[in-house]
């Protein structure tokens, strides 16, 4: 047997160890690649699987449809119509077809072919909006164009926009959507989630280079279009409210706009409800009224810009919800009725209407001094009598008619479905109720002042609304 040199020996030990720190090696490697593989694709699954998705397929939404609102005979007030929205995806588009393609579709879509060219010649962009809501002729003009040309990257999806069948009539009521069919005024607004439906989509696979697969791998999941709404409003009344009310605004030359509203007394449904001149909802931002539009034109910039916008939020406004009234002679209802419900007065009982009626040192007179002479209280109302409705203030009292008046719940808000109601009324409680100051008091002095004493005060001397 050979005897194994020390050299030897000491060669093959170093062997060993090389080995050792070989597998040592090899096996911390092996550690961390697993621990890394197991990260990778446990802990960061969804990471990941989110990202793969977003390089393999693209999501396209495919907008609801926003619930009707129908009047109370089920006649449409506000729909939704089918339309089409033209994207392109200017990194699919071969560099041969993009000038012509700019040419022919900025005259189908009525745009300035040099910003559409300007879209379609960013090479990496993958997606570029060329016009939103467009008809279907338009959108069948878009994909004639694309097929015979054989263009790659011009996509014509379905969309969705509000349309109002009876153009400004019951706008102020209604109110109106934004370009991303949201609600900005009136019920639209109000019952913005109630209408607002659940969106569809379009998955489509791509490739590797980011072109779309065959439509046999698209998966489609329907809109479900959004609630409807059923109004109390009735269209025929609502058309008679409206056509006397914008007569009146014209004969009487109303530079504030006119209100008018018609209640069902026994339940409180709002039957109509209007305020004249509005707007078209469906072109909600162009000012109808003439006068003012050329106002605004004629003036440019900031100053434009702010004109425009008070002008356009002046005709969105809601008067009969949003503005407080001055109830003037029709308060007489509230002030008969309380005087009859209290017992102070009579529908049998007389007053008389003279020259005038003096309260507290001031004399009083009937419209164009009228003198109506002996009546009762359904000829007072018939007259519109103001010296008749001061007596029957000073039988009620102003104590009791301040309770009548909040009985009646008119020191609160109505709480009507419509955005912007102020949160109370103003008024004049018992203890301001009396002679306007300066003037000598008398056995009137604690008495009801007459809703015209109210306003002649107020314009005489300042105060609040009723």
């Amino acid at each position: 047997m050979q005897k194994q040199t020390p050299q030897a020996a000491q060669d093959r030990g170093m062997k060993l160890r090389t080995r050792l720190a070989a597998g040592f090696f090899v096996a911390v490697c092996f550690s961390t690649l697993v621990g890394r593989l197991w990260y990778l694709q446990i802990h960061e699954y969804d990471f990941y699987a989110q990202r793969a998705a977003g390089q393999q397929l693209r999501d396209s939404v495919v907008p609801a449809p926003r619930g009707d609102i129908l009047d109370v005979n089920g006649t449409p007030l506000a729909v939704s119509a089918s339309c089409w929205t033209i994207r392109a995806v200017p990194r699919e588009m071969a560099d041969g077809d993009v000038a012509e393609a700019s040419a022919a579709l900025a005259q189908i879509l009525e745009l300035d072919e040099a910003e559409v060219l300007e879209k379609l010649s960013q090479r990496k962009s993958n997606d570029a909006l060329l016009k939103r809501r467009v008809d279907q002729q338009t959108a069948d003009a878009v994909r004639t164009a694309c097929l015979e040309n054989d263009w790659q990257g011009i996509l014509i999806l379905q969309d969705t926009k509000r349309w109002y069948p009876e153009g400004d009539f019951a706008a102020s009521l209604l109110g109106f959507t934004n370009v991303d069919n949201e609600g900005v005024a009136g019920l639209e607004l109000e019952y913005n989630s109630l209408l607002t439906g659940q969106d569809g989509r379009v998955l489509s696979a791509k490739n590797a280079w980011g072109y779309d697969m065959p439509t046999d791998y698209d998966t489609y999941v329907e809109p479900v279009q959004g609630n409807s709404l059923k109004l109390t409003v009735d269209v025929n009344i609502q058309h008679y409210l409206e056509n006397y009310l914008s007569t009146a605004v014209k004969e009487y030359n109303v530079s504030a706009r006119g209100v008018g509203i018609v209640m069902e007394v026994d339940t409180g449904r709002i039957l109509a409800i209007s305020t004249k001149p509005d707007y078209d909802p469906n072109e909600p931002r162009v000012i109808q009224d003439e006068t003012v539009r050329a106002q605004v034109d004629a003036l440019t910039g900031d100053e434009r810009a702010q004109a425009l916008t008070l002008a356009q939020q002046t005709q969105w406004r809601n008067k009969a919800v949003s503005d407080l009234y001055e109830p003037g002679s029709v308060f007489k209802l509230i002030t008969a009725a309380a005087a009859l419900d209290a017992g102070v007065v009579t529908t049998e009982d007389s007053f008389f209407c003279g020259e005038s009626y003096g309260v507290a040192g001031v004399s009083f007179h009937c419209a164009n001094r009228n003198q109506h002479g002996p009546q009762n209280l359904a000829q007072a109302l018939q007259n519109s009598c103001n010296q008749s409705f001061i007596q029957i203030g000073q039988r009620l009292g102003k104590e009791a008619f301040c309770d009548y008046f909040a009985a009646f719940g008119l020191r609160e808000a109505t709480g009507i479905d419509l955005p912007a109601e102020p949160a109370k009324s103003e008024f004049y409680t018992a203890d301001r109720m009396g002679p306007a100051n300066g003037l000598t008091k008398t056995p009137h002095a604690r008495v009801f002042r007459g809703i015209e004493w109210l306003q002649r005060q107020r314009s005489r001397k300042g105060g609040e609304a009723v």
